[in-house]
């Protein structure tokens, strides 16, 4: 074919865009735990392995679409066509160990957050869910195909199974298992007693692993979509394109809580300014207000996202998810900082 497809330019554009935009958050993450001084943690670990498995992936969908990944498969060529059944089985294997370490890193966070022994069993029943996925797809993958070079290099007898049933299977259980993962702390978060807004504020931060489902959702519309299975390499680009937003924002997202140091280090003190220097008449309102130093919206704000606690009680609950005040809790989350803020934090 010797150019690329007007779907593949598309793809090499996200790619490029998002690959920046994860390594940008990646290396905040890094520069976090520099910060705090914390020694590297399992969730820290699964998150690299999920950007290297993406890495891998990015590199064989370039090397995809300089063989014609977009086009229509018509117009292929046998070797560029083999180049796409290796894609497949490239891509299955790499996206599958990213999504797999997404999940198992946001669980390892909960882990560390979550030390109640209630929720623990709660934890370890996710973990055996996502590593049986694993286990049961890396099977399906890698005999799709019998030889598994079967659709580069084809022999007699040999024979591949449609990608139709195994592609719906997948995503359908990986809505799920993401759907279980995003709501799973909501329980406990609810039984603290704090206010309404903080507890919408927490939620909503894990909640947000719900895009990711609805991106799945996406996906599958396009699995089903008549037109992908008719001209495979033609929608293949778009198909690649949902699987990446998948990764990347999974990344980000597990990774969004573990800001919270930067945010308390370099964002707060610009806000305390912004809001404290708003003039005349805010410094009338203060004093009116009886809060000599800061409004009380400022302080609210400040003690809401990744800022030292105010005061601390004694005791907390045996099921309480927040920390006690050892060497080894892990303050550089942001539910942490959120909860430890807040007076009259055990749970009901």
């Amino acid at each position: 074919m010797g150019t690329v497809s007007p779907g593949g330019l598309k793809l090499m554009i996200w790619m490029i865009v998002f690959t920046v935009l994860t390594t940008v958050v990646l290396g905040l993450r890094l520069w976090a735990i520099r910060v705090k001084r914390r020694a590297f943690k399992l969730h820290d670990y699964l998150i690299l392995l999920a950007y290297t498995s993406t890495c891998c992936m990015s590199a064989l969908t370039w090397w995809a679409i300089a063989n014609g990944l977009g086009a229509h498969t018509s117009e292929l060529t046998t070797y560029e066509l083999g180049v796409q059944y290796q894609l497949i089985v490239g891509s299955s294997m790499t996206w599958l160990v990213g999504t797999v370490s997404c999940k198992l890193s946001m669980i390892a966070l909960y882990w560390t957050l979550f030390p109640s022994q209630r929720f623990t069993y709660a934890i370890w029943a996710m973990t055996a869910i996502v590593i049986s996925y694993f286990i049961a797809f890396v099977c399906l993958f890698l005999t799709q195909c019998h030889p598994i070079s079967y659709g580069w290099h084809p022999v007699p007898g040999g024979k591949c199974r449609s990608l139709f049933i195994q592609e719906i299977l997948s995503i359908s259980l990986n809505m799920f298992i993401d759907t279980a993962i995003a709501v799973l702390p909501i329980p406990a978060l609810w039984r603290l007693k704090m206010s309404v807004r903080n507890k919408l504020t927490i939620s909503v931060m894990f909640a947000m692993g719900l895009v990711v489902v609805a991106i799945m959702a996406y996906r599958l519309e396009i699995t089903l979509d008549p037109s992908t299975n008719l001209d495979f390499v033609h929608g293949l680009y778009l198909v690649g394109l949902v699987s990446f937003l998948e990764l990347w924002l999974s990344m980000i997202v597990v990774s969004l809580p573990t800001l919270a140091p930067l945010f308390r280090l370099y964002v707060e003190p610009c806000l305390g300014r912004y809001l404290s220097g708003s003039g005349g008449s805010g410094n009338r309102n203060r004093n009116r207000n009886g809060n000599g130093n800061q409004p009380g919206r400022l302080r609210e704000a400040l003690h809401t996202i990744g800022s030292e606690p105010s005061s601390r009680r004694k005791g907390v609950g045996k099921d309480s998810i927040l920390f006690h005040d050892d060497t080894d809790a892990d303050a550089d989350t942001l539910l942490s900082n959120l909860t430890l803020s807040i007076p009259g934090f055990e749970v009901n």
